[in-house]
């Protein structure tokens, strides 16, 4: 099934906007990339498993648990592809970081209450071929090691969309002192990507959103614990 998309889904207004957020500038991308791959290869020293289960072209669903602002550029580093993100709507307001941040592949969401722009975005974004990132926990979890209760927003769109889900867990960037680390100590991030999962041959019910979540979510935790093995490794 396609994505449908419909008047009812967002203000007519709005399809400006949509037009605006779609399309990726490849004369951004490569120079935010080519800028920002030192920081955080040499600041996280990050470390990277599984990048070949990333598929090299079509929409995919890359489902990871959230634990840090810096999530999104840490899990996607290691891709060849922009991969899309949602970020705060208030970072937009400094044309700078606007610059930035779409550059990077983000794009605005209005946190707190449900945001029809950003969720059709979504849908357009997979429809278009573009991968897209999306946090089943829906806000970060970094006061704890333990992972945040899953939403349905990701199984949803996977089963809307008819994409593959590619799960990942990140360890290492919440705070320090969770893992026994001295505050002044640089950050050690490990990203662990899982093989896609596809749920192509099922329905968007209500109930088989919550099966796929719960699916999507049992792996995200096995990489997580994944992740915090090769950290102990390294």
């Amino acid at each position: 099934m396609a994505i449908q998309t419909t008047p009812n889904d967002v203000h007519g207004h709005d399809e400006e906007r949509l037009a605006q957020w779609l399309p990726l500038d490849p004369r951004g991308d490569r120079p935010f990339r080519i800028l920002t791959s030192w920081y955080w290869d040499l600041v996280y020293r990050l470390r990277a498993y599984g990048a070949e289960h990333v598929p090299a072209e079509g929409p995919f669903l890359l489902v990871p648990n959230h634990s840090s602002y810096t999530d999104p550029f840490l899990q996607v580093r290691p891709q060849p592809r922009t991969v899309r993100f949602m970020a705060k709507g208030s970072l937009f307001e400094y044309p700078v970081v606007r610059r930035i941040m779409k550059a990077g592949g983000a794009f605005p969401v209005q946190r707190g209450r449900g945001d029809a722009f950003a969720i059709e975005l979504s849908r357009r974004i997979l429809a278009d071929g573009q991968p897209l990132v999306v946090y089943p926990e829906g806000t970060r979890f970094r006061r704890s090691l333990e992972l945040g209760p899953p939403k349905r927003g990701a199984a949803r769109l996977a089963l809307e969309a008819r994409v593959p889900v590619v799960p990942a867990a990140t360890w290492g960037v919440k705070a320090r002192e969770l893992y026994g680390r001295p505050r002044w100590r640089r950050p050690r991030a490990t990203v662990v990507y899982g093989e896609p999962m596809d749920f192509t041959h099922l329905e968007p019910t209500p109930e088989n959103v919550d099966l796929v979540r719960d699916e999507i979510w049992a792996k995200v935790t096995e990489l997580y614990e994944r992740a915090r093995q090769l950290d102990a490794e390294r």
